[in-house]
């Protein structure tokens, strides 16, 4: 899918009560806020890894969602031009977060996120068994045996 919702962000004025409602009523685990961080808290996911990732923080009431796109500034230049307004220019939040935020025609504010290489496969091979070591490979035909010729035989005059 291109430019799937990879993140969602919940804000509020008092995020301590958000936090303590979205643990108690969903019983969400969330990471402890970093208070330089207007209190912001990250909702984790889980070893099921599924749904989106997301965060809890404190400021205007809003909620957001983040899209991922390959190339943050050529997709601000795009939606400012289709009308978005930049509530925040591309930043590099951290070495591999970097985002920007919008507000769409309608008012709504939404992120966008960069969109990261995906992880190397790790693959691992097994030693190989008798039954699977790779054979050699010859270009000689394969000997066979000739079947010998019928005996022959005088006829009798």
């Amino acid at each position: 899918m291109a430019n799937p919702v990879m993140w969602f962000e919940i804000i509020g004025p008092d995020s301590e009560r958000l936090h303590r409602f979205y643990r108690d009523a969903l019983a969400w685990k969330l990471t402890p806020p970093v208070k330089e961080m207007g209190n912001y808290s990250m909702f984790e996911r889980g070893t099921a890894g599924t749904g989106i990732a997301g965060g809890f923080g404190e400021g205007d009431a809003r909620v957001s969602i983040y899209v991922e796109v390959a190339d943050p500034q050529a997709f601000v230049d795009k939606a400012v031009r289709g009308g978005a307004t930049l509530q925040m220019p591309v930043t590099t939040i951290t070495p591999g977060t970097t985002i920007a935020m919008l507000t769409d025609p309608a008012g709504n504010t939404f992120g966008i996120l960069k969109a990261q290489p995906a992880a190397p496969k790790k693959t691992t091979r097994k030693a190989a068994t008798k039954s699977t070591k790779a054979k050699k490979k010859t270009t000689a035909r394969k000997a066979t045996k000739k079947a010998k010729p019928a005996k022959r035989t005088r006829l009798a005059r």
